[in-house]
């Protein structure tokens, strides 16, 4: 495809010169009250057909810029469907623990929160079990 465009392209360029070098005859023409006299036919065929690659040189740039403008939204569009079905996850994870917690048997002897997990070793307050210190890191204590 690269290679057949290309062959148009030189032989498009080769047919513009060869029509302006051809056609020598003076010519008048106006555009929007301007006045070009002593122009040759050919100058006038160069002059339309650099006219056309602007006007297709345009085309093409409004083009790609709605085609950029398209791949946005549909960008925009997919980031919203995820967090939505993000949310909606969560949502049904959020339910699936308050079943949980509403759950009877999970709840410890004292109807407070759940089970004690701890094999009766005690906890205090500072996350030591039976005194053995557990942190580690900066605020490891020995």
């Amino acid at each position: 495809m690269v290679a057949l465009g290309l062959v148009l392209l030189v032989l498009s360029g080769a047919l513009a010169i060869g029509v302006a070098l051809s056609n020598t005859d003076p010519v008048s023409a106006s555009a929007f009250g301007v006045a070009l006299s002593d122009i040759t036919v050919g100058s006038l065929f160069l002059l339309g057909a650099a006219t056309g690659v602007i006007f297709m040189l345009a085309l093409t740039m409004m083009a790609a810029g709605a085609s950029r403008r398209r791949a946005r939204r549909d960008q925009r569009r997919q980031a919203v469907k995820e967090v939505r079905v993000e949310k909606e996850q969560l949502a049904t994870e959020n339910a699936e623990l308050r079943e949980r917690l509403s759950d009877p048997s999970l709840v410890g002897a004292s109807g407070g929160g759940p089970a004690d997990n701890s094999g009766g070793a005690s906890v205090n307050p500072s996350g030591d079990r039976e005194g053995r210190h557990t942190r580690t890191g900066l605020f490891k204590r020995d």
